[in-house]
């Protein structure tokens, strides 16, 4: 017989996290022991009166608290499911049922109040329109519905309904309603739920494991268990219950981070779709099956969110953190550059005094400001590196118009704006990534055997050079995550002009987890009229997306001067900070220069704050930044 294995659920981590710190340390240190052996005698199991599921016990983890535990009969996997206080948690077992899905095979626990209720409530309303979803018996149960809930399921004739059961369906059984309720077809919601994963194919079947243990193992199931295989694994994963996304991913995210790809990849997904965290947990895999020698090189294109990213990875990995190096991409790029000899980067006003110096003798008779736009299209955008490239560059769209004759002047101003530099000792940022990747290309071998990219859209093509130079072309090379919609830096770039071939290795999140569908639906009906590609120039706007939970609509206040308007967001923090703590209260705004009047207000009507710029870290106080500082960290 195999070696019994430990899973938790997510119910036990919500209850570790409402526990106080001194006993969450008890918890750690009995799971701990737990995991060793769950079958030693000094384990004190204890059934429950009145429990009609033999299986589930109570253990103690010291003489006030117990924790639940679903016990195999034959089976090896021991799963902790909750933990409170004797009474209360012999209560929260009482009202659990833990049943294995006739269909979708996946373990499941219901709370047997609310299921009553809703059945009841369904029993006693009547119809006055048409059912919310059509569909027949079988194909709601083939999405995980659980056959005691399809009562409920059938009288549902509004979407508001559909919400109230959100606390009482699996979350794999919703989020398959809610797809079915906005009419997508059946195919498309298997796709969208994770149904149509063959996850099984790959994982044991073998016949001295119950029912359960095969279960826990079931696409659907991650959602909601996890085994832990080290004690290191399971400090990790109790220090930080509140962070669930560390251990329990939707089974689309869980295929982004497992799977095997024959080269460039790219996930898309909107805003809180989960992006930074699948290509976090598939930088951890990735790491984990390299030797001590070889690397992986996880990038992004802001400073602030390259620091959050290295301290969530930190707690995310044990010793394969070891393997991954984070950088933002200029400041990895600059680092190929110090190893060459000293490199300075132009400022702003350097790049426009050499803007200036271009002006003295424009060979066209283009603005430099329009020159300057151009230069940046054509070297950062379009990662155009010589004359001829630039003479048979389309410019569809762009204007103004330019011959063939203009468009050779213009290359020849960009000429003499590289020599102002030059003289200057000094490099634009496309220059850097630029010179970077030539000597990247050059080097003898490659450092990096996996590049995995987040805030895809923000990247130029002189960035995607680099990132191409820096890992040989194979199964897994390069790993991109991107929102097209989220671009705030530059035009669209396409990936095939810094020669990142991604094929049909596209794959979309569609799942919004931070944002409330009410939030969602308003900010994508503002930008519904935009056409929005993404990295591979194919229709963004045709994915649909959801957000699973809901909450207020969202105001819109309107002013007409920025008197106005800082004054109305310093009345609005004074009103909120009846309910929520000012550090939990974040402003946001386009521009640094749009805060010098807000600031003022805030300390007119003695309203706290912290301005985070540069390292500022959160202080006390309404949080202030710019969409740049904040770009990533939502």
């Amino acid at each position: 017989m195999s070696t019994p294995q430990l899973a938790i659920s997510n119910e036990f981590m919500d209850a570790v996290a409402k526990l106080p710190k001194s006993q969450r340390k008890k918890v750690q240190e009995f799971a701990k022991k737990f995991r060793a052996d769950p079958k030693s005698s000094a384990i004190n199991y204890e059934k429950i009166h009145n429990m009609a599921d033999d299986r589930v016990r109570t253990v103690r983890i010291d003489q006030k608290y117990r924790a639940v535990v679903l016990h195999p009969d034959t089976g090896n996997t021991y799963v902790l499911v909750w933990v409170d206080n004797h009474d209360e948690a012999m209560d929260w077992a009482r009202n659990r049922t833990f049943e294995v899905h006739p269909e979708t095979q996946s373990l499941q626990i219901l709370n047997v109040e609310r299921v009553q209720k809703a059945v009841a409530d369904a029993e006693a309303s009547q119809a006055t329109q048409d059912a919310l979803l059509p569909q027949d018996n079988k194909t709601l149960l083939s999405f995980g519905i659980p056959p005691v809930l399809l009562p409920a399921v059938r009288q549902l004739q509004t979407k508001e309904e559909l919400s109230q059961l959100q606390n009482v369906l699996p979350a794999e059984a919703f989020e398959a309603l809610v797809w079915l309720a906005e009419g997508e077809s059946v195919e498309d919601v298997k796709q969208y739920v994770g149904l149509l994963l063959e996850e099984e194919s790959q994982q044991s079947s073998s016949s001295e494991n119950a029912d359960e243990d095969l279960a826990i193992l079931k696409s659907q199931s991650t959602r909601r268990f996890s085994r832990v295989d080290s004690d290191d694994e399971l400090d990790r994963v109790l220090s930080a219950p509140l962070e669930q996304w560390r251990v329990f991913l939707h089974p689309l995210q869980q295929q982004m981070t497992q799977q095997s790809f024959a080269g460039p990849t790219l996930v898309l997904g909107g805003a809180g779709t989960g992006k930074t965290i699948v290509a976090m947990h598939r930088a951890r895999r990735l790491a984990l099956n390299l030797k001590s020698d070889q690397r992986v090189l996880f990038t992004t294109f802001t400073k602030n969110l390259a620091e959050n990213v290295r301290s969530v990875l930190g707690t995310l990995c044990g010793d394969e953190i070891n393997r991954i190096d984070v950088q933002h991409i200029h400041e990895h790029a600059m680092s190929w550059l110090r190893n060459a000899g000293p490199t300075q980067v132009a400022s702003d006003e350097e790049i426009a005094l050499a803007w200036d110096q271009v002006a003295v003798d424009n060979p066209t008779k283009l603005e430099t400001d329009v020159l300057r736009d151009e230069w940046f299209y054509a070297n950062a955008v379009r990662g155009i590196t010589d004359r001829d490239e630039y003479l048979q560059l389309s410019r569809v769209g762009r204007t103004p118009s330019l011959s063939r004759r203009e468009k050779a002047a213009v290359w020849k101003a960009f000429e003499l704006f590289e020599h102002a530099l030059q003289a200057s000792g000094k490099l634009s940022w496309v220059g850097v990534a630029r010179k970077a990747a030539e000597l990247s290309t050059n080097s003898s071998s490659a450092i990096y055997q996996h590049v995995i990219v987040d805030e895809g859209q923000d990247f130029s093509a002189t960035d995607w050079r680099f990132v191409r130079s820096l890992v040989r072309a194979a199964a897994d090379d390069i790993f991109i995550v991107a929102d097209p919609r989220q671009r705030i830096y530059h035009e669209p770039t396409q990936l095939s002009d810094g020669d990142v071939m991604i094929s049909d290795r596209i794959h979309r999140l569609q799942i919004n987890y931070r944002t409330t569908e009410q939030i969602r639906r308003w900010a994508t009906g503002r930008s519904s009229d935009l056409v929005t590609t993404d990295l591979c120039n194919s229709p963004w706007s045709d994915i649909a997306t959801h957000s699973l939970f809901s909450g207020p609509e969202p105001v819109l206040l309107e002013h007409d001067n920025q008197d106005e308007e800082s004054q109305a967001i310093s009345d609005l923090v004074k009103r909120l900070k009846e309910t929520v703590p000012l550090d939990e209260i974040a402003i946001v705004v386009r521009a640094k220069w749009l805060l010098k009047k807000l600031k003022s207000t805030l300390k007119t009507n003695d309203v706290a704050f912290t301005e985070l710029d540069g390292d500022t870290v959160d202080g006390d106080g309404v949080q202030l930044a710019t969409m740049h500082r904040v770009k990533g960290l939502e």
